[in-house]
């Protein structure tokens, strides 16, 4: 979605602040566009814990979630477009709490979200990747049981090695 101005469009300037309401709206709703795609990335998430040895669905909503991060890119780069119109080589810190209360009451609490947002999205995406990391180990332990991997068994004798199992055929 690309922010087009309205030649129709008043554009009337923020009191103390000099931000133009139309630039100070587009921030304000592509903050929410963010929020909004980081919850349903970390639905889907959710949903990819659950069905976490289910490999169609987690490829599904792999794709679903792939196509969430394409958009989230692009609403980001129009967020850092429009913050550097706002807030001119200024940091967040610095500059939040020069704005006017009404202005803070607006923005604040959605910078706060999408800082929440983002670090609950990073650890349920760590937990994730435990969880398949550790399905994939079973998986190549329920193989090599299957396969008679005997190296894969928790005593032998010293010194003696057998040969590694394949689960591919090599004969041709």
């Amino acid at each position: 979605m690309r922010f087009r101005r309205s030649k129709s469009r008043k554009k009337s300037w923020l009191p103390g602040v000099g931000i133009k309401m139309t630039v100070w709206n587009d921030l304000l709703s592509v903050l929410q566009t963010e929020n909004e795609l980081l919850r349903s990335l970390i639905a889907l998430g959710g949903e990819k814990q659950e069905k976490i040895n289910d490999a169609d669905a987690v490829m599904r909503i792999a794709g679903e979630e792939q196509a969430l991060l394409q958009r989230l890119e692009e609403v980001d780069r129009e967020r850092a477009v429009l913050y550097d119109v706002v807030a001119p080589g200024q940091d967040l810190e610095d500059w939040l709490p020069g704005l006017d209360e009404r202005q803070q009451e607006q923005a604040g609490p959605l910078f706060l979200e999408l800082a929440e947002s983002v670090g609950a999205l990073r650890s349920l995406n760590n937990l994730n990747q435990e969880l398949l990391a550790q399905s994939l180990n079973y998986v190549q332990f329920s193989l090599n049981l299957l396969m008679g991997d005997e190296s894969s068994g928790t005593y032998a004798r010293q010194g003696t090695t057998s040969p590694r199992k394949s689960i591919f055929d090599r004969k041709v």
